[in-house]
């Protein structure tokens, strides 16, 4: 029994990170800063709760979704992911993607057709990438992309019903920045993407020319950042976060630029700057 308890604590721990759930929190906080910032008022308890199941489980079903398709590129490029390495089963994944699919969907819809609406679309564009469009390259990488930014979209929406100047701009640069970080993932994933038919601008263009594209939508991002306060749609709060997102960003697209090898270091820290950027967004929505 002993001897069993080793294996189960670690499949345990392989279901838990098949759902990314630095990825699903980071939705979930997005999701509460779109609402903050379109209407000034944080979300009902069981509102913010609905808007959580909905936010964690889409993201973390895509995810699963993505580990499933993926699994022969996850044996090469990432052999330690929770399929790959044998914590868990295909036939294991296949039915916790489509619970947690219909749990957001269905939280989603409680809150509204609205709501419905959106979570709806992107959740079928984050499938259709999972399916089909990652292998057309860029425009997968726009596909996902924009479910970066739907958090906020979702939050607004569950908010007044509509999206406002303020939530459109943080999200066009979470596209920017998702969009960035997508192309450069691209770089450390081509041996097993080559395999796959998958048609990266890494493989099609070359791992400096991903480099450099990667870090001009996150330098693109930078430039916009500044934006939100010169038009008055976020105070003066929002300034030191999303500086120190800025400088992050800059540091980590510099050292990619110099070193296109370092690209799965790159993604990771793009992901922590990120995180400083929502807390800035947040702030800022303070007036």
């Amino acid at each position: 029994m002993h001897r069993n308890e080793p294996l189960k604590s670690l499949r345990a721990k392989g279901f838990i990170e098949i759902t990314r759930p630095p990825n699903g929190l980071m939705m979930v906080f997005a999701v509460y800063v779109g609402y903050f910032v379109q209407s000034g008022r944080i979300p009902a308890p069981f509102e913010a709760f609905l808007a959580a199941v909905t936010a964690y489980s889409l993201s973390a079903s895509s995810m699963v979704v993505n580990d499933v398709i993926d699994r022969e590129i996850d044996a090469v490029n990432n052999p330690r992911r929770p399929i790959p390495s044998g914590l868990v089963r295909v036939s294991e994944a296949v039915p916790l993607s489509i619970f947690l699919g219909l749990a957001g969907l269905m939280s989603s819809a409680i809150l509204g057709l609205n709501t419905l609406a959106v979570a709806a679309i992107f959740y079928a564009l984050a499938l259709s990438y999972n399916t089909y469009l990652k292998r057309t390259g860029l425009v997968g990488n726009a596909a996902v992309s924009a479910t970066i930014s739907a958090p906020y979209i979702y939050g607004a929406i569950l908010a007044e019903g509509t999206v406002g100047i303020p939530v459109a701009i943080i999200s066009s640069m979470s596209f920017l920045a998702g969009m960035g970080r997508e192309v450069i993932k691209g770089i450390s994933d081509v041996e097993g993407d080559r395999s796959r038919g998958v048609k990266t601008y890494a493989i099609t263009h070359g791992k400096k020319a991903a480099a450099r594209l990667g870090a001009g939508l996150v330098f693109t991002a930078v430039a916009l950042s500044p934006l939100p306060v010169a038009i008055g749609a976020m105070s003066p709060l929002y300034i030191p976060p999303v500086a120190i997102a800025d400088a992050g960003f800059t540091y980590s697209s510099i050292k990619l630029l110099r070193n296109p090898e370092i690209s799965r270091k790159t993604k990771t820290e793009y992901l922590f700057w990120m995180l400083i950027g929502l807390v800035g967004f947040l702030l800022g929505a303070y007036k």
